[in-house]
């Protein structure tokens, strides 16, 4: 992302000596993670569009009535199921790391500013719960939507991930896969045997995701930079 490497490259000869460093290593992990996003978003392309044409070579090759699969078929449906378990591997994968990536830039908010009196901000979801508070503490002055897009993000990637991928216990759930008229796919956990309390859950789709966690990486951006004054960072000397 080249507005959070320029920001880095450019906010970091503010400080002196090992802050210099400190301050780009912090923030450096978000690229990472977000480097790390990228090149699953650019995976999940690639299976996505391999599963939608052979979705469509399968059904062109499908008669009304009842038919033994073709050797042709076979060979078609088989390698249906190992694309779409390449495509759930990219999305859960994308979650997986879109949620490390957003605890990097809560992490790096506290380093940025210094820890708040009982408002941590050791992950997004703690960010935030937290953020009001600490900001308030820290006279932080917050860009528009900060929060807004904070919250829609623990929502469509935190939780998500939590309960839908890592903690997700019912030996009753499926992962079915819907995509749209684009091939853009999507994994939809459903339940065995549903009961009135199941619902449907679909994950979000990635590119969406994406473009949410950039607007968001501005807004932080944007923050360091109209609250630079407040950093607990040693500034070079004028």
């Amino acid at each position: 992302m080249t507005l959070l490497s320029d920001f880095v490259s450019s906010e970091r000869e503010r400080f002196a000596d090992e802050d210099n460093n400190k301050f780009a290593l912090g923030f450096s992990q978000i690229s990472r993670y977000h480097l790390f996003l990228s090149l699953i978003l650019k995976r999940y392309e690639e299976a996505s569009r391999a599963f939608f044409e052979n979705t469509n070579a399968m059904q062109a090759t499908l008669l009304s009535g009842a038919h033994r699969l073709t050797d042709a078929q076979a060979r078609l449906h088989e390698e249906g199921v190992r694309l779409n378990a390449l495509v759930h591997l990219e999305i859960e994968s994308y979650y997986l790391f879109a949620k490390i990536c957003l605890d990097k830039i809560a992490h790096a908010l506290e380093f940025y500013f210094g820890q708040g009196r009982g408002q941590s901000l050791d992950s997004h979801d703690q960010l935030v719960k937290n953020f009001a508070a600490y900001a308030a503490e820290k006279s932080l002055a917050l860009p528009a939507d900060f929060m807004r897009i904070a919250a829609a993000l623990k929502k469509d990637i935190s939780d998500y991930r939590d309960y839908e991928i890592a903690h997700e216990k019912s030996p009753r759930r499926l992962s079915g896969t819907v995509f749209d008229t684009e091939g853009r796919m999507q994994i939809a956990g459903i339940s065995l045997y549903p009961t009135k309390a199941d619902q449907q859950v679909e994950s979000k789709v990635l590119h969406d995701l994406m473009r949410d966690l950039d607007t968001y990486i501005a807004l932080v951006i944007e923050l360091v930079r109209s609250n630079g004054k407040k950093t607990k960072l040693k500034r070079k000397e004028s």
